[in-house]
């Protein structure tokens, strides 16, 4: 069993992978790469790394020989990140990783020693305001930047073929049941859910460093060959989500999965799933 959805979650994240990197905020790399100037190693901290789907599309924009320290809960994760090629930095050097499998929960200080940059894409809406606010001081105490990508903010909907937002009753209480559900706790306190969005920049401020975010959003236009595969697994979510949150209203709910469903294997309709990137800089000296 261990191994089957070991197998199902590196399924899920390789779907995932192309609209996660086509979402990202290219230009928080080259503000990260123009403050990493005259850096001449790094070494980088990538919190639920998976398969390395943030060295992946980090790493080469970055002109600096980097160590990657791939941390996640599950190993069979990490041994596919182990196992993928060879990755370079912008200058054609081979990046070094090295993986680490433990629990997020806690977050030890000796974690962050010599670290000049913290990564993460796509936990923050499962932790707690306490876990990221003791992440945020660890990051400031030690005096790294951080490159937080691909928060959920709660907005997602479908879109027609011209990509005008399509407004619908069930569809706008499915979101409400979905956004509820993220916000129970998912083994690190109490789950902001789409809050994270705000949460996060908020207490990275706090705790003393610049911040910059701007949406990152999933776009998956109607009709295009990656939309339907994508689209039906975020639709399978939502709809356990969503029952699990009410289940009185599983009928209805079970219904709206297999019209949108058809919608999307039948071209008529695209999703855009809002998220943000954030990147975070100590302060200038």
């Amino acid at each position: 069993m261990a191994h089957e959805a070991a197998r199902f979650a590196g399924d899920w994240l390789a779907l995932r992978e192309p609209a996660d990197h086509a979402a990202r905020v290219a230009r928080f790399a080259d503000q990260l790469a123009e403050w990493l100037r005259d850096r001449d190693r790094l070494r980088v901290i990538d919190l639920g790394a998976g398969t390395g789907s943030n060295l992946r599309w980090l790493a080469p924009r970055l002109d600096v020989e980097q160590d990657w320290l791939l941390i996640d809960h599950d190993d069979a994760l990490l041994a596919m990140a182990r196992q993928a090629p060879v990755v370079a930095d912008a200058g054609g050097r081979a990046v070094r990783i090295s993986t680490r499998c433990m629990d997020l929960g806690g977050l030890p200080r000796e974690l962050f020693d010599n670290a000049g940059l913290v990564t993460a894409a796509a936990i923050f809406d499962l932790v707690s305001k306490d876990w990221i606010e003791a992440l945020a001081g660890r990051i400031a105490g030690c005096g790294a930047a951080a490159l937080f990508a691909l928060t959920v903010d709660g907005r997602r909907g479908f879109v027609d073929e011209r990509g005008r937002r399509l407004e619908d009753e069930r569809d706008a209480r499915l979101e409400a049941l979905f956004n509820r559900h993220q916000q129970r706790r998912k083994g690190m306190g109490e789950a902001l859910g789409p809050e994270a969005a705000d949460v996060l920049p908020a207490l990275l401020e706090k705790a003393g460093l610049r911040t910059w975010m701007a949406r990152a959003d999933w776009r998956l236009d109607a009709g295009q060959a990656h939309t339907p595969a994508l689209g039906a697994a975020l639709l399978q979510d939502w709809m356990q989500a969503a029952v699990a949150q009410s289940p009185h209203d599983a009928a209805w709910i079970e219904a709206w999965y297999r019209a949108r469903r058809a919608d999307l294997e039948r071209g008529r309709v695209g999703l855009v799933v809002g998220h943000v990137d954030i990147l975070a800089l100590p302060q200038a000296k």
